[in-house]
């Protein structure tokens, strides 16, 4: 059966022909995992062999140590996160017990058909109800739906690869500041990340331009690393991305 993702899957090339890392990068299961590679909870207990408080969520995502993540995603990513499509069956119910919980009115029609109708008017309803009813498409609904995702990891919500990019790139940034020797201004990271381009102050600009343009920059820069802990909490949940 072939593999099916909700969301674009990482491209890797060939052995002889690797893809740029941006093709990994435009998958956002690339960022699941690099997220999670920022959580501390998680990566101790990688260093633990498996074992603590987040095991559970280990023998899914395994070590995530390796910074190759065409590895993982070969071992883990692709069990994660495709698709597994429940097969359904043209078949008679022959008791309650046989309908399945998970069943939805856009994907099973159930009718009751009373046998001593005549042929010809059975055939006619069923007719005029698969008219209105069938599309016509074939196979499973598709994967844009937002109650499609079979996944045993499924995507939270909708996202946007560069709004990852740029909240993990600042979350790297602040971190990194944290402990070095020269510590920067939030305005600064900004400007070093092109985080606004707009809001990069220019030789042009008047004293009270510039300070307004870095005090935006300084609110974007703090918010984007609020969100980036919060999506990094909520992997040690097996939930990406949270909600900001």
């Amino acid at each position: 059966m072939r593999t099916v993702f909700k969301a674009q899957h990482p491209l890797f090339g060939r052995a002889n022909n690797r893809q740029p890392l941006s093709k990994q990068q435009a998958s956002p299961y690339y960022w699941w995992w690099a997220f999670l590679r920022r959580n501390q909870r998680y990566m101790d207990c990688c260093n633990n062999n498996g074992s603590g408080e987040l095991a559970a969520l280990y023998k899914d995502f395994g070590d995530v140590r390796d910074d190759d993540f065409r590895l993982w995603w070969n071992a883990h990513g692709i069990a994660l996160f495709r698709e597994q499509p429940k097969e359904l069956f043209l078949k008679e119910l022959t008791s309650k017990e046989e309908w399945l919980d998970e069943w939805q009115a856009s994907q099973v029609l159930v009718v009751a058909v009373p046998l001593s109708l005549p042929k010809n008017q059975i055939d006619k309803f069923f007719a005029r109800l698969l008219k209105a009813r069938h599309g016509g498409q074939r196979g499973r609904k598709a994967l844009s739906d937002s109650d499609a995702s079979t996944a045993r990891y499924p995507l939270n919500r909708n996202v946007s690869v560069s709004t990852l990019k740029t909240q993990l790139a600042v979350y790297d940034a602040i971190e990194a500041n944290k402990v070095a020797d020269k510590k920067r201004a939030l305005a600064d990271i900004g400007i070093s990340l092109r985080i606004q381009p707009h809001n990069i102050p220019v030789s042009r600009d008047t004293p009270s331009t510039v300070a307004d343009k870095r005090i935006q920059l300084s609110s974007t820069v703090s918010r984007y690393y609020k969100q980036a802990r919060l999506i990094i909490a909520a992997t040690a949940d097996g939930v990406f991305p949270a909600k900001v």
